[in-house]
């Protein structure tokens, strides 16, 4: 058999195989009667999803540092949900693993038994150079970045397996978690840690049939967005130029339809998807497109590169100038 009839067959079994991934998902998302706990669900996506799930009949709990904002957010909340829907906030700093367990733990008792979903909303983000980013700023991206989630992982993931209980568990992580580039350096380490975690437990909790998913979106209109620009250096919102946020509500939507696909890397705009088909590693794809992503991507991503990287070269006096100002050089 030559070379060439052999990569034939390999490309044919590719296709039907993606073919029978792609056609033979079933809706497995159905949050009715439910219960949804949500750290970072008192602003932004993680809020608009609580207000999405409860008119598809769950049972939602936020979790949030503020009360007062989470407080705010649940008495909206609960316009949208009817008189046997539970509704509820829990006030915890989800960087400490005490404070993580102990939220978990409360929002268990208040409904009478563990999440059915969970969706790891929480976050931050404080876009600097590398160089002027203190000890402390460094450390602070990865608690509020990586362990914000992490910690709640932990701890329900625990109590899934303790329980014999066939969860969900949705990490949020971002286009920055596949590939990152000038200003990002204190916050995308720990989006790529948030993937290779969600990667490693999408393995390993096949053991217990419980089921994680990622979703890797681009910008989101929120609060933590807003601030973001307090700090983002210049040359970073120049290459972002191209990137148009989408509202939280429609965030929501793609991450909920992602969800009812079955897919477990879900994206919300096209060039994230291709930078996931590019990036992703041998974790399952999203169907028959993926094919079309990997193509369209090996051509344009190298020009994206390239243009990111003219754009640095370029920005280089104008950023030398601005740093020795603030004393960094």
């Amino acid at each position: 058999m030559s070379h060439t009839t052999t990569a034939y067959i390999v490309a044919a079994v590719a296709v039907l195989l993606t073919l029978t991934m792609a056609f033979g998902r079933k809706n497995k998302f159905d949050v009715a009667g439910k219960f949804v706990y949500i750290p970072g669900g008192s602003a932004g996506l993680g809020a608009s999803l609580a207000e999405a799930l409860l008119k598809r009949g769950a049972h939602v709990a936020i979790v949030a540092r503020d009360a007062k904002r989470a407080e705010a957010t649940v008495s909206h909340l609960k316009t949208f949900a009817s008189d046997s829907q539970k509704v509820f906030y829990v006030q915890a700093d989800l960087t400490s693993r005490t404070e993580s367990d102990a939220a978990l733990e409360a929002a268990s008792k208040t409904f009478g038994a563990s999440p059915d979903y969970v969706f790891l909303c929480a976050g931050f983000s404080k876009p600097q150079y590398f160089v002027e980013a203190s000890p402390e700023d460094l450390q602070s991206g990865l608690d509020g970045v990586y362990w914000v989630s992490a910690w709640t992982a932990h701890a329900v993931v625990k109590r899934w397996v303790k329980e014999g209980k066939k969860g969900t568990l949705t990490f949020v992580s971002s286009f920055l978690g596949y590939t990152s580039f000038a200003g990002y350096s204190p916050y995308s380490p720990g989006k790529y840690a948030l993937r290779g975690l969600a990667d490693s437990l999408r393995s390993e909790l096949q053991l217990h049939d419980i089921t994680v998913h990622l979703y890797m979106p681009a910008g989101i209109l929120s609060p933590g967005y807003e601030n973001e620009q307090k700090t983002k250096p210049g040359i970073t919102k120049q290459i972002e130029e191209g990137d148009t946020p989408i509202a939280p509500e429609a965030a929501a939507a793609l991450l909920i339809k992602g969800l009812e696909r079955g897919n477990y890397q879900i994206t919300n705009d096209l060039v994230t998807d291709l930078v996931r088909v590019a990036s992703k590693g041998p974790v399952p794809g999203n169907g028959l497109l993926d094919l079309v992503y990997g193509f369209i991507g090996f051509i344009g991503l190298p020009i994206w590169r390239a243009d990111v990287d003219s754009k640095i070269r370029k920005a280089a006096p104008a950023v030398t100038a601005e740093l020795k100002a603030k004393g960094v050089l």
